[in-house]
């Protein structure tokens, strides 16, 4: 700890944060550190310091006023505004990586953190003076349970660096351990837990990252609904409870045999409430949906991943007319498809389209999440 304080008492800071970071005293992390340290530059990612705007929205109109410190848009109108560029690093020793994580790879903050590591790593090579990072860690509220396949190359895009699990199980400060040693970036990297956080996974003390993370339980299923972005399902958004309900006006909720079928693949574990709902914004604003609520028995059981996979084929053969997947650009990408971006793997893009039956797949991911449990462990015991 005396170590820490050191690093942090001689350094000009410069913090990723969001108002996810809120501590036990009643202060946002950055208030406190402000008050304590050379806070210079706050790096702001998607949704914006206190998670005003919705996905996909620039934060190029945000604008902070706090005398002394200097705030950076992370996520403007291009996609080079993802990258921190050269001036922005200027004049900084220590950046703090301070934000709350779902566990799923398509949550775009420890992309963008990432993406600082890298930076960084090109900064430190060139012979300036070196700048070195802190996480300020916090608990995965998806748990230890991880899900799916590594993300294969050629679809990496900004929801999802290569290699990474859908549902990866980590902790932020793993995550980017991980990174660091993977990718054999050169950045001096040191995590710190305690005395930042408290009740932290509490339902009554959840603080939403973003505007679609309401609720701990979002994140049990995130891991899996956040596919539904690729479709022309609406999946929650605009609702009280986002990726738990999710629908279209095609849907025809009181078809009990397609209901029970999904059940039966998780027997127990979670069970499907047929609904009718209204999104207030994004897709099919205004208009009537068939479709569902998911209600957990056994919250740390649910493959919410398989899930969701296996809804979506069926949804494909149900309704083949109407069922179509979103087109147009999705987080900067045009090239691909936004469902390719997010499954991120030729096998389950396959079993999309109805090749391999559902226990050649579920056999395929318990092998590559077996596989990912074995090589991720070296960066939860470093810490």
């Amino acid at each position: 700890m005396k170590q820490i304080e050191t690093l942090l008492r001689k350094a000009r800071i410069g913090m990723i944060t969001n108002q996810s970071a809120f501590g036990p005293n009643g202060e946002y992390h950055f208030q406190t550190i402000r008050k304590r340290y050379d806070l210079k530059k706050i790096f702001l990612p998607e949704h914006g310091l206190f998670a005003e705007l919705q996905d996909q929205v620039s934060g190029s109109g945000l604008r902070y006023d706090w005398e002394g410190v200097e705030f950076v848009n992370l996520y403007g109108d291009h996609e080079s505004s993802l990258v921190p560029d050269a001036v922005s690093l200027e004049g900084l020793d220590l950046i703090l990586v301070d934000i709350r994580d779902t566990g799923a790879r398509y949550y775009t903050f420890l992309t963008t953190a990432y993406y600082f590591l890298e930076e960084i790593g090109k900064w430190n090579s060139s012979g300036k003076q070196e700048i070195s990072v802190l996480v300020i860690d916090s608990s995965n509220p998806a748990g230890r349970k991880v899900e799916g396949t590594p993300l294969q190359k050629e679809f990496e895009s900004f929801v999802g660096v290569r290699g990474v699990l859908h549902r990866h199980g980590l902790t932020p400060g793993e995550l980017l351990s991980y990174y660091v040693e993977e990718f054999s970036i050169n950045v001096n990297l040191k995590t710190i837990r305690k005395g930042w956080y408290r009740d932290e996974n509490g339902e009554f003390s959840w603080i939403p990252p973003s505007p679609n993370i309401p609720f701990r339980s979002t994140c049990y299923v995130y891991s899996g609904q956040c596919l539904l972005e690729g479709t022309n399902l609406s999946e929650g958004r605009g609702t009280t409870r986002p990726f738990e309900i999710f629908g279209a006006p095609y849907v025809d909720e009181r078809k009990e045999k397609f209901r029970k079928e999904l059940e039966r693949l998780q027997k127990d574990v979670f069970v499907l409430r047929p609904l009718k709902f209204v999104p207030t914004f994004h897709k099919h604003k205004d208009l009537v949906c068939g479709g569902y609520q998911i209600l957990l028995r056994k919250p740390e059981k649910f493959h919410a991943l398989y899930f969701t996979l296996k809804f979506i084929r069926m949804l494909r053969e149900e309704y083949p007319n109407e069922f179509a997947y979103r087109d147009g650009a999705y987080e900067f990408r045009s090239d691909r498809p936004a469902i390719e971006l997010l499954v991120g793997d030729r096998i389950l893009l396959d079993y999309l389209n109805g090749e391999y039956s559902d226990s050649i797949v579920f056999e395929y991911l318990q092998e590559a999440e077996a596989s990912w449990r074995k090589k991720s462990r070296r960066s939860i015991r470093k810490f």
